[in-house]
């Protein structure tokens, strides 16, 4: 239209240009959004959800192995501590033997000691033997008189004895198998001398401490207890030296004495991180060791795979609980986004 002069508008005879209509744009429509959104969450509830169970899990494992390190100390000092206290013990009460009977052990009956031994638990170690024997390896005197035996020679140049003999010192040796108990055991000798006799001189006999082995483990684990943490009873197993033997185990302590270990499975558990290794039944334990200071003796607290990530799993079946829920509710709602459109 044309505006004249006059103010009135006159229709026009000009065509005007056409409209070209805008391209719609292809896009993701409601419900693929939505189910984006579901798909998004689940992926991030997961993701998160394996770093968060994957840190407990070590987190668990670090405390599993603090406390079975803890305990271990625990053992592997009381053993040491109550080694040494037998070998004062039994240092000091040879020479009174001695003046008890004047030096001449060999004049003395079988059965016919003129003092009693006893022997009396000590800490750790619960079972045992106290015996006097002659420099031939004969037993004159027990706490237990059927290992008198005249005429024998069960200890006749035992590696124990022959130290004590030739030397006059005080030995400590062990494990070895008892010639007439046949038990797995420790030996702590010491010299009992003639009454003014040089210093120089052979003593003629030795009080020694015969002491089982096999109950060893079991009585840590009594004394002890459980691991704090998880508040599971611990295994103790004690190994020689060189870790091939046990010396005691706290399970089947019978059963398992002087049984062959794989040295180089057991040596992994040696740091404060331990390791995981099968014990003799074929459980999985995670297993940390310490030294016994006076015989170079392993002992080694485990505690049960299953026990040391209970509190992981615990916390596992939290999550996966939560992010059910916050998966399921995400899922409603996007279902109830997808029929509202599917109404319209």
């Amino acid at each position: 239209m044309t505006t004249p002069t006059d103010g009135l508008a006159l229709p026009s005879t000009e065509r005007p240009e056409p409209v070209t209509p805008r391209k719609r744009r292809r896009g993701w429509s409601l419900r693929a959004h939505l189910i984006a959104v579901v798909i998004v969450t689940i992926a991030l509830v997961v993701l998160s959800g394996v770093l968060v169970i994957s840190k407990d899990y070590r987190r668990a494992r670090d405390e599993g192995a603090r406390n079975a390190n803890f305990q271990a100390k625990l053992a592997a000092a009381d053993l040491s501590t109550s080694i040494l206290d037998l070998r004062e013990i039994i240092v000091r009460r040879g020479p009174l033997l001695g003046q008890a009977t004047g030096g001449n052990l060999a004049a003395i009956p079988p059965g016919g000691c003129p003092f009693n031994l006893a022997f009396d638990s000590y800490h750790n170690f619960t079972s045992g033997l106290l015996d006097v024997v002659l420099a031939d390896g004969s037993v004159v005197c027990s706490s237990d008189k059927a290992q008198v035996q005249p005429g024998t020679h069960p200890y006749a140049n035992a590696s124990w004895l022959t130290p004590v003999i030739q030397r006059g010192s005080a030995t400590i040796l062990g494990p070895i198998r008892d010639p007439i108990t046949n038990k797995w055991s420790l030996y702590i000798g010491a010299p009992v001398p003639a009454p003014n006799a040089p210093a120089t001189a052979s003593p003629p006999a030795a009080l020694a401490v015969v002491l089982d082995l096999a109950p060893v483990a079991p009585a840590l684990q009594r004394s002890i207890g459980s691991d704090r943490y998880t508040g599971t009873a611990l295994e103790y197993l004690v190994t020689t030296a060189k870790r091939d033997r046990v010396v005691s185990r706290s399970i089947q302590p019978d059963r398992s004495a002087a049984k062959p270990l794989d040295a180089s499975q057991v040596a992994r558990a040696d740091s404060s991180k331990g390791a995981q290794i099968k014990d003799l039944d074929g459980t999985q334990r995670l297993y940390v060791g310490q030294t016994v200071s006076q015989l170079n003796w392993h002992v080694y607290a485990g505690i049960s795979k299953k026990a040391v990530y209970q509190p992981a799993r615990a916390a596992l079946h939290d999550y996966i609980t939560s992010g059910l829920i916050i998966v399921i509710g995400v899922a409603l709602v996007a279902l109830a986004g997808i029929f509202t459109v599917a109404r319209r």
